[in-house]
Order: structure tokens, then C-alpha cells, then sequence
């Protein structure tokens, strides 16, 4: 009974092995679906954008969040706007107390 337990045992982590080599576990990163609004083009900045002063806690996410309510821009157009608008700077580089222009969108 304890050889058929573990031939079951043994069967079973290899279909879990072989699942995830194949199909994976983890949801695979789809485009967003399409919105009907057109996209902004990432070497393009928004033209819109406000001036905010960094406080403890804050993110280009959150803040772009608070703006906006929630976004539905890919993570990586925010980031490239706020590149754009901001000289280059990556947003891990901001720092507390200092004022970016982070991008706003319609």
C-alpha cells in the first residue's frame, strides 16, 4: 500500500513538473484589451501633466491612481511619460520631497 502511495505520489509531481514547464502556473501577460480609445504612442508624452511633490508612501503609481481614480494605461506608458517629462528619471529614483511632473490622462 505505502509502493502505490508513492508511485501516486511520485506520477502526480510529475504532471505538476510537466504542466508547469508547458503551460505554467503563473497568468501570462496579455496586452490590454482594446478600450476604443486610441493609444498614445510611449515615444510621445502627454501633454497633460501636474506638478506634485513627493510625500512618504507615494509611487508614480498610487499617484497617477489618485489623479485619475484608477488607470487603465499600461504601467509602461506611465513610466515612459513620466521619463519624458522628467528628464529621464527613472521613477525608483524619485525622492521624497522633491516636485516631478507626473503625466495625467483623460
Amino acid at each position: 500500500m505505502k509502493r502505490l502511495l508513492l508511485f501516486i505520489s511520485f506520477c502526480f509531481t510529475l504532471f505538476i513538473i510537466y504542466f508547469d514547464l508547458t503551460t505554467g502556473t503563473l497568468p501570462a501577460s496579455h496586452p490590454p484589451a482594446s478600450t476604443g480609445e486610441p493609444a498614445v504612442p510611449a515615444s510621445a508624452p502627454s501633454a497633460a501633466y501636474k506638478e506634485i511633490t513627493m510625500q512618504p508612501g507615494d509611487t508614480l503609481l498610487s499617484i497617477v491612481e489618485k489623479e485619475k481614480g484608477e488607470s487603465n494605461h499600461p504601467i509602461e506608458t506611465i513610466i515612459s511619460d513620466f521619463q519624458s517629462l522628467n528628464e529621464g528619471l527613472k521613477p525608483e529614483n524619485m525622492q521624497i520631497g522633491k516636485t516631478y511632473k507626473i503625466p495625467v490622462y483623460k
